[in-house]
């Protein structure tokens, strides 16, 4: 038996058990004087007899009290019980555009920042659920497949750049198929993808991919970073700088638009919503509730073992202890 406290400090008011000891004891001779005063010693003698006896289990009584309450206080642990605990929740992958697209400063700090700020808070409230991370431009690949460790998702999504990929484009396709491949087919909780792009110049068959996904019965919901209007793309020094802009080859500079319909159709025919980002952040407020009202079903059974306290047992001492020296005095005179 490995027997701990999990307030051990406490077990130094267990230096009280003897110093109350001393303190009847001490109280008890004071008694024994006050008797021999009396001067029949024949007398003295039975009254004290039948006194020590008393004093004997009263005083053990009220010592074993004492101890067994504080050992309580302290709270004693042995032994160990296991549980079977049922993980319930839903099933989320973020799939994330890391295209040089993404780097325009039309939303501030930039598209790619305001994204993965969104995302952060989205994972701060999906915290019991389980959650992936998909980041694409020219090619895609999963970052981190379904896990319910909320803290070290959100470690991934912040390391996030657009040096991640080096060959350029926005396959929303790939992006897509990789985030459904991800989802386990057998479970019963909701699946969703949450697509964060500016949508720009994609490449691939999309129709062609929402119809698997929603033969999947997987929902996705897309929000559009940037402006329809366009924005330059800004070309970057190590140190994060704006050093140029991109330009086409006759030297005119680029300008990287938001493309809403290809988002919209995806998110409409999935059975999500579309919606674009905003400074204030609306769209991420409405996507968690979103995700917290869809259906949750079974994702994990999880074995707990945790250690058991103890303390009723020492509580129940004290309570018997302190009830036998209540009831004391009336075995006595029963006895009498």
């Amino acid at each position: 038996m490995n027997l701990t406290f999990l307030n051990a400090g406490l077990l130094s008011l267990l230096l009280l058990v003897p110093l109350f000891a001393i303190f009847l004891l001490w109280r008890r001779s004071t008694y024994e004087q006050r008797f021999k005063r009396l001067g029949d010693l024949d007398l003295v003698r039975q009254l004290t007899i039948r006194q020590n006896a008393r004093f004997a289990w009263r005083s053990g009584l009220w010592l074993t009290c004492l101890a067994a309450l504080i050992i309580a206080l302290a709270r004693p642990v042995w032994g160990v019980n296991t549980d079977v605990i049922e993980v319930t929740g839903v099933s989320v992958v973020v799939v994330l555009d890391v295209s040089n697209s993404m780097l325009a400063q039309d939303l501030l700090p930039s598209r790619l920042e305001r994204a993965k700020l969104g995302i952060h808070d989205v994972l701060e409230e999906l915290r019991g659920n389980e959650v992936a991370l998909v980041v694409f431009a020219g090619t895609a690949f999963a970052q981190f497949p379904l896990t319910n460790d909320i803290d070290s998702a959100q470690s991934f999504v912040r390391a996030v750049d657009t040096a991640m990929i080096t060959q350029q484009g926005t396959v929303i396709e790939d992006a897509l198929r990789q985030a459904m491949n991800l989802f386990d087919t057998q479970r019963p909780s909701a699946k969703i993808i949450v697509l964060a792009t500016d949508g720009e110049a994609h490449e691939g068959d999309i129709e062609a991919i929402v119809q698997e996904i929603i033969a999947r019965g997987i929902t996705v919901y897309s929000l559009g970073y940037g402006d329809e209007d366009g924005a330059p793309v800004p070309i970057l020094s190590d140190d994060g700088e704006v050093v140029a802009y991109k330009a086409d080859p006759s030297g005119q500079m680029v300008l990287s638009r938001l493309d809403e319909t290809t988002l919209q159709t995806i998110a409409r025919e999935t059975g999500g919503i579309y919606q674009r980002a905003s400074a204030s952040g609306t769209e991420i407020t409405n996507l968690i509730r979103l995700i917290n009202d869809a259906e949750t079903g079974l994702l994990d059974n999880r074995i707990e073992s945790r250690s058991v306290e103890r303390f009723g047992i020492f509580v129940l001492v004290a309570v018997i202890a302190l009830s036998l020296e209540m009831l004391l005095p009336m075995f006595n005179r029963t006895r009498s």
